[in-house]
């Protein structure tokens, strides 16, 4: 094992590891990264050029094809389809709107609900996901100072709460029957 500590000591090391011997180069993981902290050539190893400001999102390895990254307890994570993947989910009970998460999203999946579509918990209103534009990277949840954003639904799962609030986004489209 090239860390310290070896994946058999069960102490974190870093969020993620990429394993080179079974790396095959094709870079997914550098291109889903949502820090830009992957690199590495087409056809050979990739790294993970600055685990200090990886986020734990998983991203690099739920699109990996060779299942070759590990998290910080050595155990390899598995690829998942889109569908699979956990989207952000805003507990509007607890969101007070703050807009922090708003700042954190990469891609600017989450929004100001209109004031007129919700039965407002906050006097500045509350955020919302846009599940068909989320990528899952959770800097969302990472960053909210009111610990109201989980990573614990499918999109499909979100959006199904969603419409069963009466809170789903214009943009996300009900699952597949």
């Amino acid at each position: 094992d090239s860390r310290s500590g070896g994946a058999s000591s069960r102490t974190p090391q870093m969020a993620f590891f990429i394993l080179e011997e079974k790396c095959v180069g094709c870079s997914l993981c550098a291109k889903e990264c949502p820090m830009s902290i992957i690199e590495g050539e087409t056809k050979e190893a990739f790294r993970i050029f600055a685990p200090d400001e990886c986020i734990d999102c998983s991203l690099c390895a739920w699109v990996c094809p060779a299942e070759a990254i590990e998290n910080q307890f050595g155990e390899i994570v598995p690829k998942l389809k889109k569908d699979q993947r956990p989207v952000a989910w805003i507990d509007e009970e607890g969101c007070t709107g703050c807009e922090v998460c708003m700042e954190a999203c990469p891609v600017d999946s989450i929004y100001k609900a209109d004031p007129s579509t919700i039965s407002d918990f906050s006097p500045t209103g509350v955020c919302r996901v846009e599940y068909d534009t989320c990528i899952n990277c959770s800097l969302c949840a990472v960053m909210c100072p009111w610990d109201t954003i989980s990573m614990a639904l499918t999109k499909g799962e979100a959006v199904e709460l969603a419409t069963m609030q009466g809170t789903l986004a214009p943009t996300a489209e009900a699952p597949a029957a």
